[in-house]
C-alpha cells in the first residue's frame, strides 16, 4: 500500500505485521509515544493537505467531484480504514533527524524558506546601524571641510574608540545619566516680529473651565490635558486637532458596596480631574481627581478600562516610570501608592507625609520625589522600601511641585515663588532663587523687584531676571511697578503650582499665576547648576507643564484659578 501520491522507500512500504494477541490496544502506537529509531513517528492524526498543482491534487479533485472519499495522501476511503494514525507520518533517518516526506511528485524543494540565524541578524542589524551613523555624520559634516585627512579620521565610524563611546553616550542619554545640552541652542522670538506663528505660541480651546494637568506622549507627537469640568481631551501637536474622551463611569456605592466610607467621592465636585500621566508603549492614558479614583483609558479604542480604588482622598498627582508599567499617585490622604499598569492591579502603599502629598514625580529608575503641605520633599527608594527627607531653609514656604533633573537632582517649586534646586547629597537645596516669581520690578528693572538670586550670581544677573519676568508681565497686561500683587490677583499668583523638565535635556520651566513661565538651563558648573534663560508670557494660573524631549515648545496647562482651590 502506498504512503503518498509519490514512491516511497522500500522499508516503508508496508506496515510491519502485528504481534500475536496484542490486540486492539497494540495495533496503534499512541501519539505521545517517543518513536524508535528506524521506525515511523506518528504526529497524531493530522491530516495531509495536498499541494496545488500536484498529482495527489488532481485525484483529489476528481474524486470530489464523483461523489467519492478520498484521503489527503491519494487512497480511497475503504483502503485507508485503520489507518487513522500514518496521516501525517515523518520521516526517521539514520541519525535520528526528522523531516516532514515531500507530497507532490515534483519535488521541488524552491518552496522550503531561508531562516536568519541570530548571529547574522545582529550583523545586520550593526551595518545598518553603521549606514545610519555614516549619513549622519555626513549632513552635519557639510561640505565646510577643509583638511580631507583630518576630517576622514574625524569621521572613522569603524573606529573602536569612536564608535563605542557615541553608543555608550545614546544609551546614558536613554537611562537620563547624561544631559543633552538643549538650552544654548533655545531662541527667544519674543521681541522677533518677523517670527512664526508656531515660533510665537498657539492656543488650544477646549475646556470649559481650568485646566489642571497636561501630559506628552514619548513622541512629542500627541498630548493630553484634563480640567475641572471632568474632561479629558487628546491633542496633536502639529495640528491642534482634539479629541475627547468619555467620562469616568460616575462612583455608586450602596450599603453593600461600603455606602459613605472613606474611599466614597465626596458628594460635591466628584467630576473634578486634577492630574494626566500617559503611557504610550501600552497605549493608556491616566486620570485622576477628586472622586479618589485612578481612572484609566485606552488610548486607541478611547473606552474606559479600570478605575483603581484605594485612596482615602483626592488624587492629586501622577507619574508613570519611565519605560515601565509603574504608576504612582499622590494624594491628599497622605500616601503614595504604587499600581501596576501591566497586571491592573493594586501594589504597594508608601507612608511617610504628615500632610497633603501634592506633587509627584518619576524617572527611568525605581526612585520617586515627592513634595507635601507639611514642608518636606522626601526622595523615595521604591524597592528597598526607604526614603530621604528634605526640608526647605526657615522661612521659606511650602514646596508646592517638583522635577527630577537628573538621577539624583531635581527642582521644586514654593508658594512663596521660590525655586530651588537639590540634590540626594544635601539635606538643604544646593542653590535656590527666592522671588522669581511674583511681581514688581518695573519696566526697566529698577523698581523694587524682590529677586534674590544664589550666592555666585552678581547683582547684574539677578536684576536681569527680574526684568526678563517684567517684560513677560507687559505683554499679558500685569502690572509690575510694585512689588504687591495687582489688582484681581491676589498673592496666589506667587504660587509655583507647575514645574518640569525636558526628557534627558537640560531645559526647565516654572510657572505660577504671575503672567510668566521662566525657562532656566541645569548644569554641572559649581555654584551656578540652575541658570535662568527667559520668560514667556502668559495670563492666567499655569496649573501644569510639559516640556518637549528635543526642546522644540513648552505645553502649559492655563486657568484663572489654581488648580488646588477657587478662592483666589
Amino acid at each position: 500500500r502506498a504512503l503518498s501520491s509519490r514512491g516511497a522507500s522500500s522499508k516503508f512500504d508496508a506496515m510491519p505485521p502485528k504481534k500475536p494477541g496484542a490486540g486492539l490496544a497494540s495495533a496503534k502506537k499512541r501519539p505521545h509515544e517517543a518513536p524508535t529509531k528506524g521506525r515511523r513517528a506518528f504526529a497524531g492524526t493530522r491530516q495531509k493537505v495536498p499541494r496545488a498543482g500536484g498529482a495527489a491534487a488532481d485525484r483529489f479533485a476528481a474524486a470530489k467531484s464523483a461523489g467519492g472519499s478520498v484521503r489527503g495522501d491519494g487512497r480511497d476511503g475503504d483502503d485507508a480504514d485503520g489507518d487513522d494514525m500514518m496521516d501525517g507520518a515523518l520521516d526517521v533517518d539514520d541519525d535520528g533527524a526528522r523531516g516532514r516526506k515531500d507530497e507532490d511528485d515534483s519535488g521541488d524543494d524552491s518552496d522550503d524558506e531561508v531562516k536568519e540565524t541570530a548571529d547574522e541578524k545582529r550583523l545586520r542589524l550593526a551595518k545598518s546601524y553603521l549606514e545610519k551613523l555614516r549619513a549622519e555624520e555626513e549632513e552635519a559634516g557639510g561640505d565646510d571641510s577643509e583638511d580631507d585627512d583630518d576630517d576622514a579620521d574625524a569621521r572613522n565610524l569603524d573606529s573602536h574608540d569612536r564608535l563605542s563611546n557615541r553608543l555608550k553616550n545614546e544609551a546614558m542619554q536613554s537611562y537620563g545619566r547624561v544631559r543633552r545640552e538643549v538650552a544654548r541652542r533655545l531662541v527667544h522670538d519674543a521681541d522677533d516680529d518677523d517670527a512664526d506663528d508656531d515660533r510665537r505660541g498657539a492656543t488650544w480651546r477646549g475646556h470649559k473651565r481650568a485646566v489642571t494637568g497636561v501630559a506628552l506622549t514619548e513622541d512629542d507627537a500627541t498630548a493630553f490635558s484634563v480640567s475641572k469640568d471632568g474632561a479629558l481631551v487628546r491633542w496633536d501637536v502639529e495640528t491642534g486637532n482634539k479629541d475627547a474622551f468619555p467620562r469616568a463611569p460616575p462612583v455608586t456605592l450602596g450599603i453593600d458596596g461600603g455606602g459613605g466610607g472613606p474611599q466614597s467621592p465626596p458628594r460635591c465636585g466628584a467630576h473634578t480631574l486634577l492630574c494626566v500621566a500617559a503611557s504610550s508603549e501600552r497605549n493608556l492614558v491616566c486620570a485622576a481627581g477628586t472622586d479618589k479614583r485612578v481612572h484609566v483609558w485606552d488610548t486607541r479604542s478611547m473606552k474606559h478600562v479600570q478605575a483603581f480604588a484605594s485612596h482615602r482622598g483626592s488624587v492629586t498627582s501622577l507619574a508613570i516610570r519611565q519605560g515601565t508599567g509603574q504608576l504612582f499617585s499622590a494624594s491628599a490622604d497622605k500616601t503614595l501608592k504604587v499600581w501596576s499598569l501591566d497586571d491592573m492591579a493594586y501594589v504597594d502603599t508608601l507612608f511617610g507625609h504628615q500632610s497633603d502629598v501634592v506633587a509627584v514625580h518619576s524617572q527611568r529608575r525605581e526612585r520617586v520625589v515627592t513634595v507635601g503641605r507639611d514642608r518636606t520633599c522626601r526622595f523615595w527608594k521604591v524597592a528597598e522600601d526607604s526614603q530621604l527627607i528634605f526640608r526647605p531653609s526657615p522661612g521659606d514656604g511650602h514646596l508646592e511641585s517638583c522635577a527630577f533633573t537628573s538621577p539624583d537632582t531635581w527642582i521644586t517649586g514654593s508658594d512663596d515663588g521660590t525655586v530651588s534646586l537639590w540634590s540626594t547629597t544635601k539635606k538643604r537645596a544646593v542653590m535656590s532663587w527666592r522671588g522669581v516669581h511674583g511681581f514688581g520690578g518695573g519696566v526697566d528693572g529698577e523698581g523694587e523687584h524682590g529677586v534674590e538670586g544664589p550666592k555666585f550670581f552678581t547683582e547684574e544677573e539677578t536684576a536681569a531676571a527680574a526684568k526678563a519676568r517684567a517684560d513677560a508681565q507687559s505683554l499679558c497686561g500685569v502690572s509690575s511697578l510694585t512689588a504687591n500683587a495687582p489688582s484681581g490677583v491676589s498673592n496666589a499668583g506667587r504660587w509655583v503650582n507647575a514645574v518640569a523638565v525636558g526628557k534627558g535635556t537640560d531645559v526647565c520651566a516654572s510657572g505660577a499665576g504671575d503672567g510668566a513661565i521662566r525657562l532656566w538651563r541645569v548644569c554641572d558648573d559649581p555654584g551656578r547648576q540652575l541658570v535662568p534663560l527667559w520668560c514667556l508670557p502668559a495670563r492666567g494660573f499655569v496649573n501644569s507643564l510639559a516640556i518637549a524631549s528635543s526642546g522644540r515648545f513648552v505645553l502649559a496647562g492655563m486657568g484663572q484659578e489654581p488648580r488646588g482651590g477657587r478662592w483666589a
